[in-house]
């Protein structure tokens, strides 16, 4: 195999086994749902961030997944270690954003300001809980605190001067 990239895009979680020849059920992560079409090397990371090469060699999709085959995984005993993981692309394949996006991967470390524009932290990462993804920031006392991901709260997100501006006007005082 190849070497390991050392920056990777996430594009999918990857489910369970599906039928009898190795299949894995993949829930995508990513804005554009035909991505799967030009995957042909991909990689597991579990939750202790050890990473795994694989070469796809079948793909397909039903409305809501995708569904990989991998060349060395050609039972599903032999695709049941991969339940859990994250799908990972290396970084340089990435896809251009259409405007207006950005990937969740590129916020830790981002600065943050509020919507009067003082510094409140930075961005520790982005968190899923349920239906709902959150924006942590790390706040200069050492706090974690989790603004929801969605309007009225997310303002702007300016990748370049890698800054973005909330309005947490609502939640001051109970959050922050």
């Amino acid at each position: 195999m190849s070497s390991l990239p050392s920056d990777y895009t996430l594009i999918g979680i990857i489910q369970k086994p599906y039928g009898l020849l190795g299949e894995v059920k993949i829930k995508p992560e990513t804005f554009d749902f035909n991505r799967y079409e030009s995957l042909e090397r991909v990689f597991a990371r579990d939750h202790e961030g050890n990473v795994t090469e694989l070469q796809v060699r079948a793909k397909r999709a039903d409305a809501n997944f995708w569904y990989l085959k991998f060349d060395d995984r050609r039972t599903p005993e032999a695709a049941a270690d991969l339940s859990g993981k994250e799908l990972l692309i290396d970084a340089a394949d990435k896809l251009e954003l259409p405007e207006g996006m950005v990937y969740f991967s590129d916020l830790p470390g981002m600065n943050v300001v509020d919507e009067n524009g003082d510094s409140i932290g930075s961005v520790l990462e982005v968190r899923e809980a349920g239906p709902s993804e959150y924006i942590v920031v790390k706040t200069p006392a050492g706090n974690e605190v989790a603004v929801p991901w969605q309007e009225p709260f997310v303002l702007k997100i300016d990748k370049q001067a890698r800054l973005v501006e909330l309005d947490i006007s609502t939640l001051r005082g109970v959050l922050f």
